[in-house]
């Protein structure tokens, strides 16, 4: 992983100085859709790193330990060993960036890492997700018992309402007692960006996320009703940019919900490529939150290879 944020003092001065050009960045999010897509091997290369960015989640009711340990499984080898032979891949190490659980499945997920000798790092979700709701001892409760149980990286959500009434005070103090209760494993803010309001409230938020020492900040938990859009990536990406060239210290990002198919994938990959540089094209900067994504770019991988499209049937979770 590369080196921590320790985050900085709050600069309630520069947050309250940001301006956003709504303008500016709906004609940027559009440009980097309107890019020419790579095509064939370079296609299928950048595909291949898509799968490297992925954390694989399962954040269902019903998850039980079978579940999360197929999930695992399909972690490690996120590919069909085949396809990899013919692309001469098959050696390189190809597998998802995390796979992110519930924390009540954490020992799952490790057991199941630890029996298939993989340091593949677990994340869980915690802090009362998806809303952010309950009391702040139970959430950071939480928070200890996810890294206690194995969890490598905490995906914490935000107080919205602090966001959405301008207590970043309040809200800097809460993400720096998440970030202390995780010790040594990372820390991924959500922002939900659905319930911010505007891009001027997600710019702050992302900065105060970041003030406080937050390694990754995170679009959405993909149950608001508008996730992961370009233009909102467009805002978090130059406040990441913004906060690397103030303080040195290399925040990454993470798109979540709605991300399903590997065209999407392809997009995202060149927005960070051209808002962040290539520096943050590698899983402990960029990952996508993502169940249904994986499926999709093996299909077009197994297409690649064959020239045909599987059946889903033919690439299953395990």
């Amino acid at each position: 992983m590369s080196a921590r944020n320790p985050g900085i003092q709050l600069d309630l001065e520069w947050v309250s100085k940001a301006r956003v050009n709504t303008q500016g960045v709906l004609r940027r999010a559009q440009s980097i859709q309107g890019l020419k897509m790579p095509s064939k091997q370079w296609q299928a290369a950048w595909l291949l790193k898509a799968v490297t960015c992925i954390d694989l989640t399962t954040l269902a009711g019903d998850d039980t330990p079978s579940n999360v340990h197929r999930l695992c499984m399909k972690a490690t080898q996120p590919v069909q060993r085949e396809l990899l032979e013919e692309m001469d891949m098959h050696d390189k190490g190809v597998r998802t960036g995390a796979v992110c659980v519930y924390p009540s499945r954490v020992c799952d997920a490790v057991k199941s890492l630890h029996a298939a000798n993989s340091n593949l790092p677990v994340a869980s979700v915690a802090t009362g997700f998806p809303a952010g709701q309950c009391p702040l001892e139970s959430r950071l409760a939480e928070v200890r018992a996810a890294v206690e149980d194995g969890a490598n990286e905490i995906d914490v959500v935000i107080n919205r309402t602090l966001a959405l009434t301008g207590q970043w005070e309040a809200m800097y103090h809460e993400i720096r007692q998440f970030r202390e209760a995780c010790g040594g494993a990372h820390l991924k803010t959500i922002l939900a960006v659905g319930e911010l309001g505007t891009f001027a409230n997600v710019y702050k938020a992302s900065l105060v996320a970041m003030m406080a020492g937050s390694d990754f900040i995170k679009t959405s938990t993909g149950k608001e009703s508008v996730n992961a859009t370009y233009p909102v990536a467009v805002v978090m990406a130059r406040a990441i940019r913004d906060y690397y060239l103030r303080t040195g210290h290399k925040v990454g990002f993470k798109p979540a919900g709605g991300i399903r198919t590997a065209k999407e994938s392809l997009v995202w990959l060149a927005l960070v490529k051209e808002e962040l540089g290539p520096d943050w094209l590698r899983p402990d900067l960029f990952r996508f939150g993502a169940s249904s994504l994986l499926a999709d770019i093996e299909r077009q991988i197994y297409h690649h290879v064959t020239g045909q499209y599987a059946a889903y049937h033919q690439l299953p979770m395990a």
